[in-house]
């Protein structure tokens, strides 16, 4: 009877652990933002993307700090260009943009 009660506990014990865990998981998901390039703003440093569907747009704002890859190797803000499939990531701010920490340039399908 001891023995079932420790494994009851234990089953307890780690079930309570992983609540916690999937809630921090869930916390440092990445938001996305996909599609085309239809506009780059190097002043303000935003760009504004074309879902692939074409049905919205998004503004993704970038910094010194977003990391920029084409063909998933490096590259620079210059191969952000009109008409580029990109994919962005990073986080949302309270104006509804995407903090992109990283931007990959994808190639034209």
């Amino acid at each position: 009877m001891a023995r079932g009660h420790a494994r009851l506990f234990a089953l307890l014990v780690v079930m309570a652990l992983a609540v916690p865990v999937s809630q921090v998981l869930a916390q440092d998901k990445e938001d996305r933002v996909q599609g085309t390039v239809n506009l780059v703003n190097k002043d303000t440093k935003t760009i504004v993307v074309t879902s692939e569907a074409g049905k919205d747009q998004k503004q993704v704002v970038y910094d010194d700090s977003t990391k920029v890859t084409r063909d998933n190797k490096p590259a620079t803000l210059e191969d952000v260009q009109n008409g580029r499939r990109v994919i962005c990531l990073g986080k949302l701010n309270d104006k509804g943009q995407l903090v992109a920490r990283a931007i990959e340039v994808r190639p034209a399908s």
